[in-house]
């Protein structure tokens, strides 16, 4: 049988230097996440059927590269579609092993079985952070921050954080928002970086 040398559609083959670049970067992301208290965290890259079809997907739910059942024809499982529910599965299985408020780093591939096109991949790296255990405003400003933080640091002259759509919970008040974006703000280095606040939409 001829071998096929280019990778299926969707994917890459990359090349030393790209992969050093790849690395370069992602060291970058780690270390200036870490420096701001998240901790590297990692889950499989395959997940349960039943999570990844759990009505919180969205549209990605229909593009879920499935795993058969050996000599079967049931799903029992399926490949990530985002770092979102394995790390609400992983979350739930070690909360009692882990401090609060935890601050989670993830790192990963993760696939649709998208319809291949520029820009559009069928595996792809993700990375998210988030925080567990606080409710407060605090920790969306802490999220905001540390990532506009190591943009600016290591790869952007200038960075933008444009809140396009904001969704107030009911106890949250218009004046608690805008206190809360103008802290946010603040903490932002001002020498380079513009707050730009567009509310579109309120929901309470």
């Amino acid at each position: 049988m001829k071998l096929i040398k280019t990778p299926t559609k969707g994917m890459n083959d990359y090349l030393p230097s790209e992969v050093a670049l790849r690395e370069y970067v992602k060291s970058v992301i780690v270390s200036s996440y870490s420096s701001a208290g998240f901790c590297m965290i990692e889950t499989p890259a395959v997940e349960h059927i039943e999570n990844l079809t759990g009505k919180n997907g969205g549209e990605n739910e229909k593009l879920i590269f499935k795993i058969m059942k050996r000599g079967e024809k049931l799903v029992s499982a399926g490949l990530r579609y985002d770092l979102t529910v394995p790390l609400s599965r992983y979350y739930a299985n070690n909360s009692a092993k882990l401090p609060s408020p935890f601050l989670a780093m993830q790192i990963g591939n993760v696939w649709r079985a998208d319809r291949p096109q520029k820009g559009r991949y069928r595996q792809f790296t993700q990375c998210d952070i988030d925080i567990f255990g606080d409710a407060t405003n605090s920790a969306e400003i802490e999220l905001i921050t540390a990532t506009s933080t190591y943009l600016l640091s290591h790869l952007l002259r200038v960075c933008f954080v444009s809140l396009a759509l904001i969704i107030l919970p009911l106890e949250l008040t218009t004046e608690e928002f805008l206190s809360s974006a103008q802290r946010l703000a603040a903490s932002l280095p001002r020498s380079t970086t513009r707050c730009s606040s567009s509310l579109t939409r309120w929901t309470r």
